[in-house]
């Protein structure tokens, strides 16, 4: 698992937002792109967009419970689906058909460094931008031949109840140096069933889109059980398809109602509470040697030897990661440079015990420097951490505000404490940001949810919209990053559906009939 890599994939991870280049707004009118409208606002500066939706009224379905995005728990068949997303990702018996795609992705990077352009502005990356009435049909038929072998496997994999790659993540020498090539693949399998859910909407096939939209939650369900929280946060850009997908399928004027198909989605869809667990040890698992470090006082000359095998446990990809070139120089260069650390550490490291963890002077006397040093670290590292996680056990709403605080309080806090903190900033930077991929993808949903009654309301009230969303005959899930009601502002004839602005994303509804 590459940490700087990961860190890099934070701001490119979501959903079709990541997908859409930057256009230059200012003073120039509103551009449309993919069915949204992107301006921005003059007060905020914040970059607004807006999906102009029309729907048809749809009741509920009879009975209820006839649309399921994913199989129940009793439909849920026994078996691995990693094996079918391997299959699908040609990592079995396809290479001809994964080198023939490789060179239609190199072209495509070709033509855009030559045009001065990003790569989701020539295709076939910038069909997904597109809404389905817009897709060249033809072109994108013939570039989804190129794997034509996936719909198959992907419809038997969104049937399996777990996914596991037999990781066996305990016994891994190298835990920020696991490569994971098969996740990253499945963002592109997550775009090539976006391509074929937006080809059925245009085809009118909507039973088809439908289910390649369950296929998509369901790869994101199943990413949501890897080890890895990088593989959970693909699995919430995954799920980003899906949404921008179901935005316009909701639109089709044959499509039921799928207020009881959204709600039946598991909460949380990518659940991410294990590999957060593994990223909670996760130095520990990567520096097994600082597990010893403790209270019981050890001889010099152990810590020599405890230098030397941390060196070992850093040195290589770990090293290279975050700078900390030194450790891959020869022995003797390696262990000079970490005693000077240690030896710079020693002052502060020494009253941070005293002051924080109420250590005597006679206590920290009896240890050799090494000892003080890394007892710090380990102190800081480990109460920095489970001021982090302990937020994760509440709901989003209630936790971020308090987090916000906390977190600012945090770097206040290690501005002047030197190498203490360098075990905690190692890996702290990383996870900072998972709360806000987690709320987006539950702010996705409610307002699909919403939408979706909002068609219900309109069955019943001769396709007029609801003047408030305390009308609707079903109950809409609330706003995740604030715990309080959807935006909704009705207008007659339109309303703005809208969650936090923190998304940027808010949709203008119009009701009418089918012709």
């Amino acid at each position: 698992m590459n940490r700087v890599s990961f860190v890099c994939l934070l701001s490119a991870v979501f959903s079709m937002t990541a997908l859409l280049p930057s256009p230059a707004l200012g003073d120039e009118p509103p551009v449309t792109e993919g069915g949204w409208l992107i301006s921005k606002d003059d007060q905020t500066g914040i970059t607004i967009r807006t999906m102009e939706m029309t729907l048809y009224p749809q009741p509920e379905p009879r009975p209820a419970l006839k649309y399921r995005l994913l199989p129940d728990e009793f439909e849920m068949l026994d078996g691995n689906a990693a094996l079918y997303y391997l299959k699908a990702s040609g990592f079995f018996e396809q290479d001809p058909r994964r080198d023939r795609l490789r060179e239609v992705q190199k072209s495509a990077r070709e033509q855009a460094a030559k045009e001065g352009k990003s790569v989701f502005e020539v295709p076939p990356y910038v069909w997904l931008n597109m809404s389905p009435n817009e897709l060249p049909l033809a072109k994108v038929r013939d570039f989804l031949r190129l794997t034509s072998f996936q719909p198959p496997l992907l419809r038997e994999a969104a049937k399996r109840r777990r996914y596991d790659l037999d990781r066996n993540i305990r016994e891994v020498e190298d835990l920020f140096g696991y490569l994971l090539p098969e996740v990253q693949s499945m963002r592109e399998v997550a775009r090539m069933q976006s391509l074929r859910c937006k080809v059925a909407i245009a085809e009118g096939r909507i039973s088809d889109a439908f289910a390649i939209l369950g296929q998509q939650y369901a790869l994101g369900r199943h990413l949501g059980q890897d080890v890895f929280f990088i593989s959970n946060l693909v699995g919430i850009a995954c799920t980003g398809y899906a949404w921008d997908d179901a935005l316009h399928l909701v639109q089709h004027p044959e499509t039921p109602n799928l207020y009881w198909a959204f709600a039946t989605l598991p909460r949380p869809l990518v659940d991410s509470r294990y590999s957060q667990s593994i990223e909670r040890d996760s130095l520990y698992l990567q520096l097994r040697v600082l597990r010893e470090v403790d209270e019981t006082p050890r001889p010099p000359e152990y810590w020599q030897d405890f230098l030397d095998r941390l060196i070992s446990q850093m040195s290589g990809f770990f090293a290279n990661e975050f700078g900390l070139h030194w450790a891959n120089a020869d022995r003797e260069t390696a262990r000079s440079a970490l005693v000077g650390i240690v030896a710079a550490a020693y002052p502060t490291a020494k009253r941070y015990l005293m002051e924080e963890w109420g250590f005597t002077p006679e206590q920290l006397a009896a240890y050799p420097t090494a000892q003080v040093v890394f007892l710090a670290m380990v102190r800081f590292h480990d109460d920095a951490r489970d001021a982090f996680f302990k937020w994760t056990y509440l709901p989003f709403h209630q936790a971020h505000a308090f987090r916000k605080d906390a977190d600012s309080n945090s770097s206040k806090q290690t501005q002047w404490t030197g190498y203490r903190e360098l075990l905690a900033n190692l890996w702290l930077s990383a996870m900072r940001p998972e709360g806000i991929f987690r709320g987006r993808l539950e702010q996705q949903l409610a307002l699909l949810q919403a939408v979706e009654a909002i068609r219900m309301y309109g069955a019943a009230h001769e396709g007029k919209l609801p003047p408030s969303l305390d009308k609707l005959p079903v109950p809409v899930p609330p706003e995740p990053f604030t715990g309080q009601p959807l935006d909704y502002q009705y207008h007659s004839d339109h309303a703005i559906l809208s969650g936090h602005p923190l998304m940027d994303s808010r949709y203008r509804l119009v009701l009418r009939f089918a012709e």
